[in-house]
């Protein structure tokens, strides 16, 4: 497969944007984050039966005018990072390639995807260069066919997960013309939580200082449903959530793999760092832009022999920790003290987490539809987090995708274990 690129440009706002807001102040959630870029992609089949080049033509002109409208609504998103408590809004734009690829859409997504493959549909800045000034950098691949990989790089200095949701419902909302459906983005999480120049955490999301190898595992609708069967008896008598049942399969079995790879591993407590979504916790707005996650913390003394309830109910009190009061503690200039004690505790290493886990699911990225269908496949790309794991919808059936990182001699052990196997398929094809 080529990938070659036939355009590189910067897309400006439709509208510049005003003096009194050339300089957004980030958050301390912002603050305290990597300038760390994460390629997410989303993949649409062309149904369009006229000719392929005026239907790629037509296309590439409604994404690059669309773009320039939801910018001046999302107006930092066109500027540069100037450090870790500003952003310049000085509408210098969000850097936009194009590229066409040699092959069809169908043959790439017909077979299980690779990631040398995967990265090649990645911008090269992101991809040699992991952190970067620009908000976001967005490569289109136009397939053989007219079929289109959107990968979207984000910088996880001001975007999570839910902002970049939240910015593509816009953008598609503005592609179809379908103004009543655009939700105007809340800039409120800077008086929130205020930047505190002199606080440093450490950061759970930490570069790979060695070699590691990411594996894609989908679980499906009914396997799901037999996950959720073996935590009938919760002591909590609270019903599991598909991300609880996965996430704590997942858990045990990456311990598995890591006491068997290492000795000294073995009867270790294994922390799991739950990144979890503070929108709607004491009315923070649902529609506030920005990094409005924080990690919790689940913890047990695993072993092959540990139930796996018992897993789902260290997830269930971790994410209940992170609760309204919580949130309260950790608001406005009455939360520094609290923030201060977090991050004392975060950088002496004492919560330094195992493995960390985060989640797209019931963000509805399968309902992102530019006017041309929705897409058929999305995709969390990893380049840089070892012990990572992200979770995200599959396209229908209610199934879960897991983006699983580890070192690779912990791969080659964790990709065989026999009850992973059990309830997830390795790297089937996505269509």
């Amino acid at each position: 497969m080529v990938v070659q690129i036939v355009t590189e440009e910067n897309i400006l706002p439709t509208s510049p944007t005003p003096h009194s807001l050339k300089k957004f102040k980030l958050s301390v959630l912002d603050q305290t984050q990597v300038k760390l870029y994460v390629p997410l992609m989303l993949f649409y089949l062309n149904n369009n039966t006229g000719d392929v080049d005026s239907v790629i033509l037509d296309k590439t002109k409604l994404l690059k005018q669309s773009l320039s409208e939801t910018l001046t609504r999302y107006y930092p998103f066109a500027g540069k990072v100037h450090d870790d408590f500003h952003i310049n809004c000085n509408d210098e734009g969000v850097r936009y390639i194009e590229t066409r690829v040699n092959c069809s859409l169908l043959e790439f997504l017909g077979q299980p995807p690779g990631d040398e493959m995967i990265n090649r549909l990645v911008p090269e800045e992101a991809r040699e260069s992991p952190i970067g000034n620009y908000i976001l950098i967005i490569q289109v691949n136009i397939f053989s066919c007219g079929g289109i990989a959107l990968c979207t790089c984000i910088s996880h200095k001001f975007l999570d997960g839910t902002t970049y949701t939240l910015f593509m419902k816009d953008w598609t909302s503005a592609a179809r013309g379908s103004s009543p459906e655009i939700v105007i983005p809340s800039f409120i999480v800077p008086s929130l939580f205020p930047q505190i120049p002199s606080l440093s955490f450490k950061n759970p999301m930490s570069f790979s200082k060695i070699k590691f190898a990411s594996q894609r595992f989908v679980f499906d609708g009914p396997k799901i449903a037999a996950l959720k069967a073996k935590t009938k008896l919760l002591s909590s008598g609270s019903e599991s959530s598909r991300f609880e049942v996965v996430s704590a399969l997942l858990w045990k079995c990456v311990a598995k793999a890591a006491s068997k790879s290492n000795d000294s591993a073995l009867g270790k407590p294994s922390k799991l760092g739950v990144i979890i979504n503070l929108r709607g916790k004491n009315c923070v707005p649902k529609n506030a832009v920005g990094n409005l996650v924080w990690p919790g913390l689940a913890q047990c003394k695993l072993s092959p022999e540990v139930e796996h309830k018992t897993l789902v109910e260290q997830i269930k009190k971790c994410k209940a920790e992170i609760s309204d009061n919580f949130v309260e503690a950790i608001k406005g200039d009455a939360g520094t003290p609290t923030l201060v004690k977090i991050a004392e505790i975060m950088t002496s290493g004492e919560l330094s987490f195992s493995l960390l886990i985060t989640s797209m699911c019931n963000m509805g990225q399968y309902e992102l539809d530019f006017g041309w269908g929705k897409p058929v496949w999305f995709y969390y790309c990893n380049l840089n987090l070892v012990n990572f794991i992200s979770l995200s919808d599959t396209g229908a059936g209610g199934g879960i995708q897991a983006i699983v990182s580890l070192s690779e001699q912990e791969m080659a052990i964790f990709e065989n274990d026999p009850e992973l196997l059990a309830f997830a398929s390795v790297n089937p094809a996505p269509l």
